[in-house]
């Protein structure tokens, strides 16, 4: 009885640590290795969006907290969203921003800086008061990634998965161990050309800290800022230094960035004729996009109005495009291959949209 009992565990972690499964075919035909290098002029910009603070009903973390870990992790400027009020205005620097999450009637909204709106949870279909009821304008941003979205989407895989990490706990000391697997990304991207196409995305944290034990300036925090501060960060690019608050909401506005997931960061733009273009702008017709990214086991992919016109494991490839429409990339990782099945399949950037001829 005991040797069915472990075979059933051994079995049970290495189907839930090595899920999801995908099957991919590579289609190369229309992509080639290049040697442009991202343009010096554009600056990129790690930007946080959508946390708690003490201020929020639900959080226990100090705004000396929120500056030490993003003085740890090189976050150059943070968001806060607290629960019905912007009361961390009083602690507002230049670089940490006030901004609040609320209820409405169209549903969850945020107001980063207390300016830009929000669509918070749009796949977060748990509560009444999370579904997006409303317009989705192009003024607005779309939260695409929040890890809490990922988790009720299906609870008991999320207990499922939470198990096998405590049992894997021992030997990697967290309990958040491959959580983006969790991800229903496919019917994430579907819902979003279904429902908000042309809105621009960005990716938030909503981390809260529900416990802390603090007998020191930085004491200990469940779940921590330093380490939530890698699960979803967006990597800005801009064509001017950011040096305001306003600044900086601008370029979330237009989009200039991408989403990355557990601290993985590459390069994607475009170019034609040496004139060079960043995620969420406007590109002309038979435009390069490029995509740098090097590291092993990682698949690629290239869209078209969420279709995929080139798949690879090439760290540096242009595809010239040859139709209107939006394009992105998205990179999964994954743990090994077995032919053209992918096992460990999940996702660690998406882009914001290249517009081509909109």
């Amino acid at each position: 009885m005991l040797t069915y009992l472990i075979v059933f565990i051994i079995l049970y972690i290495l189907y839930f640590d090595f899920r999801p499964f995908k099957f991919f075919s590579k289609n190369e035909k229309d992509i080639e290795e290049t040697n442009l290098s991202f343009p010096e002029d554009i600056h990129k910009y790690k930007v946080t969006v959508h946390i708690h603070t003490e201020f929020s009903f639900d959080s226990l973390g100090k705004p000396s907290d929120i500056k030490k870990a993003m003085e740890v992790n090189g976050i150059d400027y943070v968001f806060v969203t607290d629960h019905n009020n912007m009361d961390y205005k009083y602690f507002e620097d230049d670089r940490i921003f006030a901004g609040i999450e609320k209820n409405t009637d169209d549903g969850r909204l945020l107001l980063l800086g207390g300016e830009l709106p929000v669509i918070s949870h749009p796949n977060n279909f748990e509560f009444e008061h999370y579904k997006w009821k409303g317009e989705f304008k192009k003024d607005y941003l779309y939260e695409l990634i929040i890890p809490k979205d990922a988790i009720v989407w299906n609870k008991a895989l999320t207990f499922a998965t939470l198990f096998k990490n405590i049992f894997l706990f021992p030997f990697y000391r967290t309990l958040v161990r491959k959580w983006t697997n969790l991800i229903p990304f496919d019917k994430w991207m579907e819902l979003y050309f279904t429902r908000a196409r042309g809105e621009n995305i960005v990716g938030g944290l909503d981390l809260h800290i529900k416990l802390v034990l603090q007998e020191r300036t930085h004491g200990i925090l469940i779940p921590s800022y330093k380490s939530g501060f890698k699960w979803v960060c967006n990597q800005v690019y801009s064509r001017k230094e950011l040096n305001t608050k306003e600044d900086v909401l601008n370029a979330l506005k237009q989009g200039n960035l991408f989403i990355s997931l557990n601290w993985n960061f590459g390069d994607f733009f475009g170019e034609k004729d040496g004139k060079y273009f960043i995620p969420g702008e406007s590109i002309e017709e038979g435009t390069n996009l490029v995509c740098k990214f090097d590291r092993k086991k990682t698949l690629k992919i290239l869209k078209h109005e969420n279709k995929p016109i080139a798949i690879t494991e090439k760290s540096n490839f242009q595809y010239k495009i040859k139709e209107k429409g939006f394009y992105h990339f998205e990179i999964f990782e994954y743990d090994f291959k077995i032919g053209n099945l992918y096992i460990g399949f999940r996702p660690i950037i998406i882009t914001n949209f290249f517009k081509a001829g909109e």
